[in-house]
């Protein structure tokens, strides 16, 4: 946080220096001299972070739980995505269904919804279109919505 930040700031002080300074030579060699101390300041960031991943390296303990870290995050993405794809199936059942019930309770065929969605039903307002479906499901599992709600 501490690094975007002053990055941040080293931006707006480059930008404000150029609108201030625009033609007058004595505020470019002011302001290439202050872009200098910038530079100057990075750099002497990048050199403590550098100190710092060396230091690390000695410290055992927190070596391993790094490394422990990361191979658990692969894991997480991994079931992120089967739990994603199961969300996505389980949508697609869902919304079918929804669509298979509104044409058979309207009388219209497949494409033919003249009449807008009614979504005071539960079955429009949670299972009309795939997006809809899939934050319905996910909105199940993570207890934002009661499933006898939905149903």
């Amino acid at each position: 946080a501490f690094i975007v930040a002053s990055s941040l700031v080293e931006v707006g002080s480059d930008l404000a220096l150029r609108a201030s300074g625009a033609g007058e030579e004595q505020d470019q060699s002011q302001s290439t001299s202050q872009f200098r101390i910038l530079r100057i300041a990075r750099i002497t960031r990048l050199i403590k972070v550098i100190r710092i991943t060396r230091i690390v390296r000695f410290i055992r303990a927190l070596r391993t739980m790094v490394h422990q870290l990361t191979s658990a995050m692969k894991s997480l993405v991994w079931a992120i995505v089967l739990l994603s794809l199961v969300i996505y199936l389980f949508a697609i059942i869902f919304t079918q269904g929804a669509l298979i019930h509104r044409v058979a309770t309207t009388g219209a065929g497949e494409g033919d919804f003249s009449d807008p969605l009614d979504l005071t039903l539960p079955v429009h307002r949670f299972w009309s279109t795939l997006p809809r479906s899939m934050l319905t499901l996910y909105m199940c599992i993570t207890g934002g919505v009661n499933w006898n709600e939905v149903i």
